[in-house]
């Protein structure tokens, strides 16, 4: 069926339905991540958070270096190769990226376990966190190997294997990672966080073998598994250069924003020392805003990051057949899918954030304050991811490294009035992330129209979810207040106050027109919200 653009509905539905299967994993993982995260701050503290948050940004810097990209290069790669119906290109590519990306995360397996106790102390000033590095070390080859899985099948179109994978991986490593933890407490802190982080080396074994196994299985029954990789026309060093492509500014614009939050902790580190703050409690408000501010902030994001896995191999597509009325149809959808989801999250998280972190965290509950700074920058990297992956399946990777460039040296100096001229302290880090992803959005966007030849209409896409969303942050605090004043219950008054509001933000979009019949029609789970509807 197609609409008046003669754009297939279908497409556009099997696209977000893509995007929702991903995107449930990676909120079920998020939540299995706060779940465990609980006894973990309550066992280490703040501090012990810090030391984790420390060794955890350096496995993301070699992570990206090794892998980050591999998914999305490997979408694009299979994606334009399967539309063309060249079934043994598609096979020569999966062969090549196996090769590349594995001795890639061998090398860096290897920086991390040898340079440890160096980056601890040169880029930390934390001793501690050598050993929590040296323990990470051996994931970063695992999940190398397990990109270049994922990548295979998200460029297929199917993004089950990927998604459970997910689930396999979270569910492992959340039940390892308490147990480690608890077992190697009685040795030292420094040993129970390197425990605590185990299950993120285990839980990615266990993803691999899922991967392996459905691999094998799908190979036997598919037309890219039945093709021999010889008879493809194409050459390796053609494939490995199209791989460097576009690998590439994806691995730089990562490094760079990786590199941004290194340098940013220990930009925040330095100053606030000369400022007369303790180390101690530098480190304990790190451990608050990597630990607690991101790990919330994360749930909603991780919508926009699974739709953007769904539109690079859609787009790519699109690109290789030429239907680009199809592909700014599916745009303008996932979009709306976006901010129909990440406004509300966001605004929920501001008002109810305090007493979240309280439900969650009892025994240090501090820190809810920064949801009041920086809740609405998950809008911003959720949109801005999508614009990313836009970008990427146009074959214009370079665009947001550009983009990421600028924004990095913006954002660093602002970092630096922040604390030194406002001293915001505590909240210059929520801020810098607010700032840093408006801008990043901002510019990547701007590609997105320049390059789709496209006028987006954000003020009408943002118009209508962020006034039923302001409707719902009241009620939610109107409720919250009610509940707890009953009940006397933290808890029992966020969820009921969750559940209030999510009530109150569906019933007004639906009947404001913001969510129209064909957004029904499209979106997963689209027709329940026909109950919402009074005129």
């Amino acid at each position: 069926m197609k609409n008046n653009n003669g754009v297939s509905e279908n497409s556009t539905k099997n696209l977000l339905k893509q995007g929702t299967i991903l995107m449930i994993a990676s909120i079920v993982v998020r939540m299995m991540g706060l779940v465990y995260r609980i006894p973990l701050t309550n066992l280490w503290g703040d501090a012990g958070n810090g030391t984790y948050g420390d060794a955890y940004q350096v496995y993301a810097l070699f992570l990206i270096i090794s892998s980050i990209s591999v998914p999305t290069m490997m979408s694009q790669m299979i994606g334009d190769r399967l539309a063309r119906r060249e079934y043994a290109a598609a096979k020569k590519v999966f062969r090549c990226a196996l090769i590349l990306v594995s001795s890639l995360g061998f090398i860096c397996m290897l920086i991390m376990f040898f340079a440890n106790q160096w980056i601890a102390e040169a880029f930390f000033s934390n001793p501690d966190a050598a050993l929590v590095i040296r323990v990470l070390s051996p994931t970063v080859f695992i999940v190398s190997v397990m990109s270049v899985l994922r990548g295979y099948f998200n460029g297929t179109g199917n993004m089950r294997p990927t998604a459970i994978s997910q689930l396999i991986e979270g569910f492992v490593n959340a039940v390892v990672s308490v147990v480690m933890a608890l077992l190697l407490y009685s040795v030292s802190l420094s040993w129970s966080v390197a425990g605590g982080i185990t299950g993120t080396g285990v839980g990615a074994l266990a993803g691999l073998l899922f991967l392996f196994f459905g691999f094998l299985t799908f190979c036997r029954r598919s037309a890219v598994g039945a093709a021999r990789a010889g008879e493809a026309r194409e050459d390796s060093r053609g494939i490995y250069r199209q791989m460097a492509i576009l690998m590439i500014p994806i691995i730089l614009s990562s490094t760079m924003f990786n590199l941004k939050g290194l340098a940013d902790s220990i930009l925040f580190t330095k100053l606030m020392q000369a400022k007369g703050t303790e180390t101690e409690v530098i480190q304990a408000i790190r451990g608050i805003y990597t630990q607690k501010f991101s790990v919330f902030l994360n749930v909603p994001i991780a919508f926009g990051d699974s739709l953007a896995t769904a539109v690079v191999p859609s787009v790519a597509s699109c690109i290789a057949l030429k239907q680009y009325a199809e592909m700014k149809e599916k745009i303008q959808s996932v979009l709306k899918a976006v901010l129909l989801i990440t406004i509300p999250a966001s605004v929920g998280l501001g008002v109810l954030g305090k007493p979240i972190l309280h439900m969650f965290f009892s025994a240090s509950p501090i820190g809810g304050e920064m949801f009041w700074a920086g809740a609405f920058s998950a809008v911003f990297y959720a949109v801005n991811y999508v614009a990313s992956a836009i970008l990427q399946g146009m074959n214009r990777s370079h665009i947001p490294m550009r983009n990421g460039l600028i924004c990095v040296a913006a954002g660093t100096a602002l970092n630096v009035f922040f604390i030194w001229v406002l001293n915001l302290g505590a909240y210059t880090l929520p801020v810098s992330s607010l700032t840093f992803s408006f801008l990043m959005m901002l510019c990547n966007m701007l590609s997105v129209q320049k390059y789709c030849r496209m006028r987006l209409h954000l003020g009408q896409l943002v118009s209508k979810p962020l006034f039923c969303s302001l409707l719902m942050g009241l009620l939610c605090f109107i409720f919250y207040v009610l509940l707890f004043a009953i009940s006397g219950s933290n808890a029992l008054a966020v969820l009921g106050a969750i559940l209030i509001g999510v009530a109150v933000y569906f019933f007004a979009m639906v009947n404001t027109n913001g969510i129209t019949d064909k957004d029904m029609k499209e979106l997963p789970f689209g027709k329940a919200l026909r109950f919402f509807r009074i005129v």
